[in-house]
């Protein structure tokens, strides 16, 4: 009788280990796609406010935003300014950032990058242009 007990105890040890690693498994993957989800959706607000910048002043080219710069720092200033505080990435560390790489007068480019694959698009580098989302 000892070693059924035994057994049922390892077998129920065993199964409470791959629920675990289950658990874990699915909590990182939602969260990676989640965050994926809110870059994305940054992307579409500030494709909006730099629309809105361009029709009011002719040009992408924000006053005090350059190249390197991150993206939530460019407000502008005087009354060229643009509501980008709040577009911060939701890790926001090392090359988890919304980077401006080109701020001209008939272009912008900000770069982010996404920790996974998410609606067809592979983890990776991408840019948000004039002609919107690309790699």
């Amino acid at each position: 009788m000892p070693f059924k007990v035994r057994l049922k105890t390892i077998i129920y040890f065993i199964l409470l280990i791959f629920a675990i690693i289950l658990l874990l498994w699915w909590f990182f993957y939602n969260s990676t796609r989640s965050r994926d989800y809110e870059r994305l959706g940054d992307m579409r607000v500030l494709e909006s406010e730099m629309n809105i910048y361009f029709f009011k002043f002719n040009t992408y080219k924000i006053p005090e935003c350059s190249e390197g710069s991150l993206i939530n720092f460019c407000a502008g200033q005087g009354d060229k300014t643009l509501n980008t505080a709040n577009i911060i990435d939701p890790v926001n560390l090392d090359n988890l950032r919304y980077v401006v790489a080109q701020m001209a007068d008939d272009n912008f480019r900000v770069e982010f990058y996404l920790e996974g694959s998410l609606l067809g698009l592979p983890s990776g580098k991408y840019a948000l242009t004039k002609e919107g989302l690309g790699r």
